[in-house]
C-alpha cells in the first residue's frame, strides 16, 4: 500500500515538487515577488489578522466554521484538505470550493507603564485592525476506489494590532502596529483500502511579519520581512460502521523574519529573548470522532498545539494549548444547518513583571506589554453557527457565522515602568505599580461555494 502511495505521489505531486524547487532556487527578491501574489490572494486582504486559537484561525472553510471547528473525523468535501486530509476520502468525484470570511476582531488596550504617563491617566484605544478578508481554495479529484488528491490554498493564521494613531497617545500603547500573515499550499493525497485511509500532503508556508512602536528616539523602522517554509501533513481515517475516528498531524514549520524582531526587542530592552529573528509555527496533533444518526452528525475533535516547544513563541511566555471542538449537522439532499462550540485556552501566560528595587523584572514585564499590546491571542471560547443550501446537482452554497465572547486580561508591568524610570536617570521602587489591559472580542462571516462535477 505504501508503495502505492509513493507511486501515485510521484505521479500526480510533481508540479508541486516543480514548484518548491523552482522557488528554493530563485533569488530572493524573485521568491518574495512570486509568493506576495499567492499571500495576496490567501491571507488577509485589508487589515492585520487576529486568529482564534492561539494565532491559528478556528478552522479553514465555511463547513467546518459553521460547526465548532471540527474536521478530524467528519468529511466537508474538499473542504477536508484544510483539516485531516484523509477526509478526502468521500469525494466522489472532482469536487471545488472556495470561501471568504469576514473577521472581525475588536480589541481594546489601556496601559499605565510608560513613565511619561501619570499613574491612571491611561485611557482605553481600539486597534484600528479590526477587519480583514480570508480567502480559501481547494480542489480535489478521486483518481480511482482507492486514491484520492487535491490542493488548497489558504490564510491559515496571523495575528497584529494598530494603536499607531497620534490621538492615542494617551492609550500608553507606544504606538504599537504589529502584522503577522501566514499562508499555506497543501497538495495531499489519500489511499483507501477497507475502511482504513491515510493520507500525506507537503506543505508550502509563505509568511510575512512586521513589528513597529514609538521609542523615546522616534518611531522604530522595521520594515515588513517575509518567510518561506516547508512543512508535511498527515492524516488517518477509520470506518466503523456508524462511527468514524479520526488522527491529524501537522509538523512544526521554521520562519525566519530577518531583523524584525530581534531590532524590535532590542530596541524595547528584552534581552531574554535569544531566538533571534524565528518565529516557528508549532506542530499540531488531533484526534476525533464522528457518530451518524440517520440525517444527523455528531462529532468532536481534541488538539494541541505546541506553542511552547518552538522557537520565538516560547521566548514570550506562550505555553502548549489544548483545544476541544464539537460540533452538530443536520442534512438533506437539499439544506443543511450546523452548530458548533469551541474552546482552547489561551496559550499566553503572565510572567512575573513585579517592581523590584534593581528593575531585574524588567524583561517579563516588557513580554508581558508586548503579549497583550501586539499579539492578544486571548480569547478561548467560540459559538458558532451555519447551514447550506442546494442550488443545482452541482453547486452548494455555505454560511457560517462565529462569535466570539469578551475576554479581559490585565498583566503585571511594573518592572517595565521602573526600567523607564532607571533610563531617565530616576531611581527605580518596589512600590511603583503599573498594569497593561487587554478587552479582546471577535465575530466572524464566512461565505462559501461547493462545485462537484
Amino acid at each position: 500500500m505504501f508503495l502505492i502511495i509513493i507511486h501515485y505521489f510521484i505521479n500526480l505531486k510533481i508540479s508541486l515538487l516543480l514548484l518548491i524547487f523552482i522557488i528554493y532556487n530563485t533569488p530572493q527578491h524573485l521568491q518574495r515577488i512570486f509568493m506576495k501574489k499567492i499571500i495576496l490572494l490567501s491571507a488577509t486582504t485589508s487589515a492585520m489578522l487576529l486568529a482564534t486559537n492561539g494565532d491559528i484561525m478556528l478552522r479553514d472553510g465555511a463547513k467546518a466554521s459553521g460547526m465548532g471547528g471540527v474536521g478530524i473525523a467528519i468529511s466537508h468535501g474538499s473542504e477536508s484538505l484544510y483539516s485531516n486530509p484523509a477526509m478526502i476520502k468521500d469525494v466522489k468525484g472532482s469536487e471545488f470550493s472556495g470561501y471568504l470570511t469576514m473577521f472581525q476582531p475588536d480589541v481594546q488596550f489601556s496601559s499605565d507603564a510608560s513613565a511619561r504617563i501619570p499613574q491612571g491617566a491611561a485611557s482605553k484605544s481600539k486597534s484600528d485592525a479590526d477587519r480583514s478578508f480570508i480567502p480559501g481554495f481547494a480542489y480535489v479529484h478521486r483518481n480511482n476506489d482507492h486514491v484520492v488528491w487535491g490542493i488548497s490554498v489558504a490564510g491559515t493564521a496571523g495575528m497584529g494590532t494598530d494603536y499607531n494613531d497620534v490621538a492615542k497617545a494617551g492609550s500608553g500603547a507606544f504606538g504599537m502596529e504589529t502584522q503577522l500573515a501566514i499562508a499555506k499550499i497543501s497538495v495531499p493525497i489519500a489511499y483507501t483500502v477497507n475502511d482504513l485511509t491515510i493520507a500525506v500532503a507537503p506543505v508550502l508556508q509563505y509568511s510575512t511579519l512586521e513589528m513597529n512602536y514609538d521609542t523615546p528616539f522616534g518611531r522604530s523602522t522595521n520594515e515588513e520581512d517575509s518567510s518561506v517554509g516547508f512543512g508535511l501533513a498527515a492524516g488517518l481515517a477509520y470506518d466503523i460502521g456508524s462511527l468514524t475516528l479520526g488522527a491529524e498531524f501537522k509538523s512544526k514549520i521554521e520562519t525566519n523574519y530577518k531583523n524584525n524582531i530581534s531590532s524590535a526587542v532590542r530596541d524595547f530592552g528584552i534581552a531574554s529573548v535569544t531566538s533571534g529573528d524565528q518565529l516557528d509555527q508549532p506542530a499540531e496533533f488531533g484526534i476525533g470522532a464522528a457518530y451518524r444518526m440517520g440525517n444527523s452528525v455528531v462529532a468532536i475533535d481534541l488538539r494541541r498545539v505546541n506553542w511552547g516547544e518552538v522557537a520565538g513563541y516560547k521566548d514570550f511566555g506562550w505555553e502548549n494549548q489544548n483545544v476541544v471542538a464539537v460540533g452538530y449537522e443536520y442534512a438533506t439532499p437539499s439544506w443543511a444547518v450546523r452548530a458548533g462550540y469551541n474552546y482552547g485556552k489561551s496559550p499566553i501566560t503572565e510572567q512575573d513583571g513585579s517592581a523590584t528595587a534593581n528593575a531585574g523584572n524588567y524583561a517579563n514585564a516588557a513580554k508581558n506589554f508586548f503579549n497583550l499590546a501586539g499579539f492578544p491571542a486571548m480569547v478561548e471560547e467560540h459559538y458558532t453557527v451555519g447551514g447550506d443550501y442546494t442550488v443545482s446537482d452541482n453547486l452548494a452554497m455555505t454560511l457560517a457565522f462565529v462569535y466570539t465572547p469578551e475576554e479581559t486580561n490585565s498583566f503585571n508591568t511594573s518592572d517595565l515602568t521602573n526600567g523607564q524610570i532607571a533610563q531617565g536617570g530616576g531611581i527605580p521602587s518596589t512600590a511603583t505599580a503599573s498594569t497593561a489591559t487587554v478587552n479582546h472580542s471577535q465575530s466572524a462571516v464566512t461565505v462559501g461555494a461547493t462545485y462537484k462535477f
